[in-house]
């Protein structure tokens, strides 16, 4: 990190993207120097990588060393819970008078507080409670967010004042030459962008009208991009950080590439160690960050949500971590997805190590947002009120164009790369358990109630483990375990009659899929939902030319996949010609503390002795430490998990092993 900050964090050198060996060397290929793939090529599988090692809070969250502001602020003093507390909360905030060399943190006593507005979180300032089952913020709100933390800046509101990059607009590079440096500074942001490429980039799809709001300011023209940070300017010659991931406006058509100032940028916000309450009083989400730079929700119990978990516009290596993020009020899709997501070009965060329960989707990357890892965390028991069988996703992309995002060893039901929203490009799904079902309790409807975890039964609509429409291109699939003894069973409920088993390993156009009760572990191609060929795929105009049936088999094309194991094959599936030696991780360099005893990596076609589903997935599985958290937390009257953080994750915990499989299932 720059010089501003040595009194508080330990120094950071920020190398170029590929000045070292990356964790993935030898599967995956990089996008600049020798040897590197090409990002806009969709004739065959490039099997692009960026260097993720440099996504989250650079050093890790540092709050632990920050000083406390004033006094604790006593629940009692405001009656528990009687009377409103949102005033005095934010005056403490405000009051502080954080700095980067002089940052603080808010504590919050045991008890309960009444939040009846907006809390607003300055930078270099931390809220922080005293526990998730000690401080509850009860939320009656009815607009905007519980806990906001940016000033509501970012491009949409800031105006575009973007600059041409007339040279550095390659992958790798990390000097622009741009045509005017106003507005920028030293330690500011810009976000990177290009115009269109219809070789692989829309807006469009089948369904629905161009999404124009995926972009913002650009009303859909500069769909791909990244943010990067200011190290330096001399002259017009600005230094950032990271390298770009990719080139941008050097293909035909794409030029200018823009760098476009964020305006309104706050540094180093935090919340942790609290619970929040919801009350389906009105609030759109319950954290909200808006170009807020270096970040993070960390330690939270968020039992219930009006509107979205958590939504970051604009962010830039924010973090949220070791959560727990429960249920919702809405179960249906509209203004928001009850989910932890990504916007606007958002670069270079981590979504790391949570748990995320009964919500409409679990974690969706969205609109552009580039460079950003989802690991490790687990998913379960998504729904949507009018489809209580369609299985919703545990981890989605759903609008255009999102780009170079890591799924690393995450457990949930599936990944969507979907086309509601136009393309995506150069995702990686390495080492997850997409299971292929979702055990869904009762009551299948909005609102809070009291869940029942005795009654359950399986989804069995659209059974896939990784979902790859016709508009995503340049995939990896590596090392996933896909399917489960779950996903074995929901078939059978539904169709197995004793011939043929139900279950496919890869399906593509022109084979015809099945939407109920069929499970396929990888699906690619077709137009989200669909069963038949890619349905209106071959309709649909795109590309240079803009010719009908542009798109048909751009995504099977592309795809790369590499040791996964399914459980229609009963196998894993090698590409010819490449090791079957892969590594831990592809952004961890070392076994996280946080994994305690359990076996490092955890997921694999290379684990064996695993403890979930053994004899389905032949032991390739272990519980990862969320979903080791989930199954060994008790659970309180309404049934919800007895959430303590810093239990499950104690770099000494010894959590019991997954429960045994062959449970038997409830139909309701």
């Amino acid at each position: 990190m720059k010089s501003r900050y040595s009194l508080l964090f330990p120094a950071i050198i920020f190398c170029t993207l590929y000045s070292h060996a990356q964790l993935w060397s030898g599967l995956l290929n990089p996008t600049s120097g020798t040897g590197a793939c090409s990002a806009t090529t969709v004739s065959a599988p490039q099997k692009c990588a960026i260097d993720w090692t440099q996504t989250g809070v650079p050093g890790g969250i540092p709050s632990a060393s920050w000083t406390q502001c004033g006094s604790t602020i006593q629940a009692s003093a405001y009656g528990n819970g009687s009377s409103d507390a949102t005033s005095a909360i934010n005056a403490a905030l405000s009051n502080c008078g954080s700095t980067s060399s002089n940052p603080h943190y808010v504590l919050l006593s045991s008890g309960t507080f009444l939040i009846k507005a907006n809390l607003t979180i300055p930078g270099y300032t931390v809220l922080r409670g005293a526990g998730t089952l000690s401080t509850i913020l009860n939320t009656m709100g009815t607009s905007g967010a519980v806990i906001t933390m940016g000033t509501g800046g970012g491009i949409s509101s800031g105006g575009p004042n973007s600059a041409n990059i007339n040279s550095g607009n390659t992958a790798g590079s990390t000097s622009l030459t741009l045509s005017s440096t106003s507005g920028m500074s030293v330690g500011g942001y810009l976000m990177i962008t290009e115009l269109d490429d219809p070789v692989y980039v829309t807006i469009d799809s089948i369904v629905n009208s161009p999404c124009t709001f995926c972009d913002y300011p650009f009303q859909g023209a500069r769909a791909r991009g990244q943010i990067v940070e200011i190290e330096n300017i001399s002259g017009n010659t600005v230094t950032i950080s990271p390298a770009l991931y990719t080139n941008y406006g050097t293909a035909s058509n794409t030029s200018p590439a823009y760098a476009t100032p964020v305006p309104g940028v706050q540094k180093y916000s935090g919340v942790e160690l609290l619970q929040t309450y919801a009350n389906n009083s009105g609030y759109a989400q319950t954290f909200a960050l808006w170009a807020c730079m270096y970040c993070w929700v960390k330690e939270v119990f968020d039992n219930y949500t009006d509107g979205d978990h958590i939504d970051d516009y604009y962010g830039y290596r924010d973090e949220f971590r070791d959560s727990y993020f429960s249920n919702a009020m809405l179960h249906s899709p509209g203004g928001a997805d009850s989910d932890v997501s990504l916007l606007d070009k958002t670069s270079g965060s981590l979504i790391e190590n949570n748990i995320l329960e009964r919500l409409h989707v679990g974690v969706i990357v969205d609109w552009g947002s580039a460079g950003n890892v989802v690991g490790y965390n687990y998913s379960y028991g998504n729904f949507d009120s009018s489809g209580d069988l369609v299985i919703m996703a545990s981890f989605l992309e759903h609008g255009a164009s999102p780009q170079f995002n890591l799924y690393e060893g995450n457990v949930g039901n599936n990944v969507t790369l979907d086309s509601f929203w136009g393309s995506g490009s150069n995702e990686t799904m390495f080492r997850n358990q997409f299971r292929g079902t979702d055990t869904l309790a009762s009551p299948l409807t909005a609102g809070r109630s009291t869940v029942n975890w005795s009654s359950t039964q399986l989804a069995n609509e659209q059974m896939f483990g990784i979902t790859n429409s016709w508009v995503h291109t340049n995939s990896n699939a590596i090392g996933n375990i896909l399917g489960s003894a779950d996903a074995l069973t929901a078939a059978t409920q539904g169709l197995y009659t004793g011939g043929a088993a139900p279950y496919t390993s890869t399906v593509i156009p022109s084979a015809t899929r099945n939407y109920n009760n069929w499970f396929y572990a990888i699906s690619v191609g077709y137009d989200t939902g669909s069963d038949t060929n890619g349905s209106g795929v071959k309709t649909f105009a795109g590309g240079p030319s803009d010719a009908t049936g542009y798109w048909v088999g751009k995504a099977s094309g592309t795809i790369f996949e590499h040791g996964n194991f399914d459980i229609a094959s009963g196998s894993s599936i090698w590409a010819n010609g490449i090791t079957h030696s892969l590594p831990p991780s592809f952004y961890q360099s070392s076994e996280p503390a946080w994994f305690g005893s359990i076996p490092w990596p955890a997921i694999g076609p290379d684990v064996t002795g695993g403890n979930v589903d053994a004899s389905t997935l032949q032991g390739h599985v272990n519980a990862i430490p969320a979903e080791a958290c989930y199954n060994s937390t008790l659970r309180d009257s309404s049934g919800l998990l007895l959430f303590d953080p810093t239990v499950c994750y104690s770099s000494s915990n010894t959590l019991p092993p997954a429960p045994p499989e062959g449970l038997t299932v409830v139909v309701q």
